[in-house]
């Protein structure tokens, strides 16, 4: 027999499994978690979880839900079982996923770390074979909504290109359009009227020249609190003058830092009226900015193996470039506590804030990142549970939310819903620091115990030094 031949054989066997109809004997039961259902009651105490296929099969009480014969039983007793973390920011190499290449290091790294549900918002054809290959179960990851490539002063010239892109990316199948730097105004709303036409959703950057209310209004989901600064400058004053993107100057943060919380909370008001939806990314500028901590320290720490040195070498270079630009401590600090003001004050205002990492970027990183995103939000000001709801309930809300939502069944533990499921050691809603003490990660119904998700990190870890 030839190799082809016992590799066709190979892909016949899987393919004839994956498409078996669940038996009694392939469910998983776990038993005795307390349950974040992320729904009605914050937390259900000794319950049973009953998975067969891909489905959550049933939720209940310990003592009184029967576990079919030849269940695979796991003991969850002192343990905590919530939805899988859904990361609405991430960036994938422009890769298909074969063994140990960049896009599938990513993914085994972002699953090993609980995320069951990733954003892609780099935008290349790579991902959309990324994103099939998830969904058939041919490769390990989270399942991935692909955004197409960004839209872009360097991309889109006049509003013509901006139509033809946005009709390219309906037909290459992508599931959103990202807006990157656009600055012609004309240009954005071709962008945004062909994209709902197609009825794609559009989600990015916001540039100062077309302004925060006008992309709230058009119903652009916001990433980075972009907009925001300049929306809070007061009318007249002198620092609106001053050009300046997602990191201001000084003068810009000095006139910020004299904003009431009354000026904020009114701000929050008109972004719920427009009922925007951010992405803050809060922990990935805290890092950009934090002029403190030396690049060694950064570059020993753990999620960093998971990192080619070549990469990191370049990251050491980007961070002294931006302290010799010449931001100071004293401003690092101003910038964190406005974002995470403002954040607190969307939240306050019942904005749905969602998680994201925009990783893989200066020494933040899949997975990690948006365990730190997570740990932001609470530090904004949302409590431990609404923090985890950013990264769970309220991305799913928001995909429902969508014209070309498909079916959108994740970021719950309720029977009949996708069973993206992680298990852990303690219970995050009362101390975050549960959310590193990853017991098992179940993805679409398969199970990755610790053992496993050991094995997969090691091997992102290989194939990343192995990278000259």
């Amino acid at each position: 027999m030839t190799a082809l031949a016992r590799l066709l054989i190979a892909f016949c066997a899987l393919f004839a499994t994956a498409g078996a109809p669940a038996r009694e004997s392939d469910t998983i039961a776990i038993v005795g978690a307390d349950v974040l259902p992320m729904t009605g009651a914050e937390r259900l105490a000794d319950r049973t979880v009953l998975i067969r296929g891909d489905r959550i099969l049933a939720v209940g009480p310990r003592a009184r839900t029967a576990i079919p014969a030849g269940a695979r039983r796991i003991d969850a007793r002192g343990m905590t079982l919530m939805p899988g973390l859904v990361d609405m920011h991430v960036h994938l190499a422009p890769t298909p996923g074969a063994p140990g290449d960049a896009a599938q290091r990513a993914m085994a790294v972002m699953l090993g770390h609980g995320v069951t549900t990733a954003r892609g918002m780099a935008g290349s054809p790579a991902n959309l074979i990324v994103r099939d290959a998830v969904a058939r179960g041919a490769l390990a990851g989270p399942r991935l909504y692909a955004a197409a490539p960004a839209l872009n002063v360097n991309s889109v010239a006049s509003p013509e290109a901006a139509r033809q892109a946005v009709a390219e990316a309906h037909a290459a199948g992508y599931d959103l359009v990202k807006a990157h730097h656009l600055t012609d105004l004309a240009t954005w709303q071709a962008m945004q009227d062909e994209a709902r036409r197609f009825g794609l959703p559009v989600a990015g950057h916001v540039a100062n020249e077309i302004g925060l209310d006008r992309a709230m209004a058009a119903g652009q989901q916001i990433e980075h609190l972009d907009g925001a600064l300049l929306a809070l400058l007061p009318a007249g004053a002198p620092e609106r003058s001053i050009p300046f993107g997602q990191i201001p100057p000084p003068p810009v943060l000095g006139a910020l830092a004299r904003l009431t919380d009354a000026e904020l909370d009114a701000f929050a008001r008109r972004a719920a009226a427009a009922r925007a939806r951010h992405v803050p990314t809060l922990a990935l500028f805290e890092r950009i900015v934090d002029l403190e901590t030396p690049v060694e320290r950064l570059r020993a720490l753990p999620e960093m193996r998971y990192v080619p040195n070549p990469v990191l070498a370049q990251w050491a270079g980007q961070r002294a470039q931006f302290r010799q630009a010449g931001y100071s401590s004293a401003d690092a600090a101003a910038f964190v506590a406005l974002r995470r003001r403002i954040a607190g004050a969307l939240h306050r205002a019942g904005v749905p804030l969602m998680a994201g990492s925009d990783t893989a970027q200066g020494f933040h990183l899949w997975g990690s990142g948006l365990i730190a995103e997570i740990e932001a939000l609470h530090a904004a000001g949302l409590s431990r549970l609404d923090s985890l709801r950013a990264a769970t309930i309220v991305p799913r809300d928001y995909f429902r939310s969508l014209p070309n939502a498909g079916a959108v069944d994740f970021g719950t533990v309720e029977a009949g819903t996708r069973a993206d499921l992680l298990l852990l050691r303690g219970d995050p809603s009362r101390d975050l620091a549960a959310l590193r003490r990853i017991q098992g990660v179940i993805a679409a119904g398969r199970l990755h115990d610790r053992a496993a998700l050991d094995a997969m990190l090691d091997a992102a870890s290989r194939a990343a030094k192995a990278v000259n």
